[in-house]
């Protein structure tokens, strides 16, 4: 038993791979979930909102100025833009949720604010509302309560000279010392960047969304699999046996590539085929948009497979490598958790992997209707990531032999 348990203890410290997969991988996974739902659970999104202010009221401009210089959220007034242009950034993902200060407390029907809600950040929205009636509360009490009693006395049908002069009193003195208050939901409206029109795209964009984080997920698992034919030939001597020239080198890098990203393109085909007939998410809308981006996640899942193989020397390694790659590029990139959930360090973070862009490109194609001009950024993103893994996998077939 004492030499079993020894064998079986060196033969996990001298696989760096093992030791990697048992210790470093699981803590560096919960590292990133940590930090991105400790901070989700506390009420803390580090939500980016845009603000646009539509009114001429000096209280509501004054909460208003308050809303920009909070610390709770990352708030940017937008001076120059109306309600249309916020509704835009909204949709493009510029921001995660906007809210549009428009009302005036005493006009008993319309809403004070409007939060422009996108559909995959829905819970930043409601996490926003939520926030405006906190902040109402404890900054303009006197503003809920002239709401209410404007309610009140229309149906009352208005109040007598003493009871107007006592409301009066009273909203000055809670101006002077604000307290608890409750606030009416009537203060604040939703208004989604799709509107009622377009219900179902905007009930099919959570479909879109984890359609294409679902295609890169496993794209990437995928092509590191099937790539690993690579090294069984090396090691068998078979490529030995093929290549009697460096151009030969070259053909067979190539071949690899093209079956891998004919590989890639039919597996994200048939998970957005199941979107298609399963879900009823309407592809045929943006087809051409849809391919192009199936293929260029299809080109960086097989550029970064045979990157990584190309440092491996064994199927071993590459299985431990590949699994701790996938891992936690899929969880910083959006793939298990929506980016915007994020902390803000880790959404910068994200940008540096092929997640995050195939989901931005196949949601823009499909939910927002991005031009071929837009999708240029996604796209030529991927595609640089295909051809610059690609040439670095090259690199060591052409080593001059020592």
């Amino acid at each position: 038993m004492r030499a079993i348990f020894r064998v079986m203890v060196l033969g996990l410290w001298r696989d760096r791979g093992a030791l990697l997969m048992a210790f470093a991988l699981p803590s560096l996974v919960f590292a990133i979930f940590a930090s991105i739902f400790s901070g989700a659970t506390e009420g803390d999104l580090h939500l980016r909102v845009g603000l646009v202010v539509e009114t001429e009221d000096q209280q509501m401009q004054e909460f208003a100025q308050y809303l920009t210089q909070t610390e709770e959220l990352e708030m940017t007034a937008l001076p120059d833009s109306g309600r249309a242009q916020l509704r835009e950034q909204v949709q493009q993902g510029n921001f995660d949720t906007g809210v549009i200060v428009h009302g005036q407390p005493d006009t008993d029907n319309d809403p004070l604010f409007t939060i422009v809600s996108e559909p995959t950040r829905e819970i930043a929205a409601l996490s926003l509302q939520g926030w405006l009636r906190q902040s109402l509360v404890s900054q303009q009490p006197q503003v809920l309560v002239q709401r209410l009693a404007q309610t009140t006395e229309a149906l009352v049908e208005g109040f007598s000279p003493e009871q107007q002069a006592r409301l009066d009193a009273a909203l000055e003195a809670m101006a002077r010392d604000p307290g608890e208050a409750a606030i009416k939901d009537l203060l604040i409206e939703l208004d989604p960047v799709y509107g009622e029109a377009t219900a179902s795209i905007s009930g099919l964009s959570g479909i879109a969304y984890y359609a294409g984080a679902t295609a890169i997920l496993f794209l990437l698992l995928s092509a590191v699999n099937a790539g690993m034919v690579s090294l069984e030939e090396r090691q068998n001597g078979i490529a030995e046996r093929l290549l009697l020239s460096k151009a030969a080198h070259s053909r067979l890098l190539l071949g690899r590539f093209l079956f891998l990203l004919s590989l890639g393109f039919f597996q994200a085909s048939a998970i957005f085929l199941v979107a298609r007939f399963g879900f009823g998410l309407e592809i045929e809308r943006a087809l051409a948009k849809v391919i192009v981006m199936a293929i260029a996640c299809a080109a960086a899942s097989a550029g970064l497979a045979l990157l990584l193989l190309s440092l491996c020397r064994t199927t071993q390694q590459a299985t431990t490598f590949s699994s701790f790659f996938v891992l936690i590029v899929s969880s910083v990139g959006g793939s298990m958790v929506p980016r915007f959930m994020m902390p803000d360090w880790l959404q910068t973070v994200s940008l540096f992997t092929p997640n995050a862009w195939a989901i931005e490109g196949f949601y823009g194609a499909l939910i927002r209707g991005d031009s071929w001009a837009q999708l240029a950024q996604p796209g030529g993103i991927l595609a640089a990531v295909a051809l610059v893994s690609l040439l670095l996998a090259a690199l060591p077939l052409f080593k001059t032999p020592a």
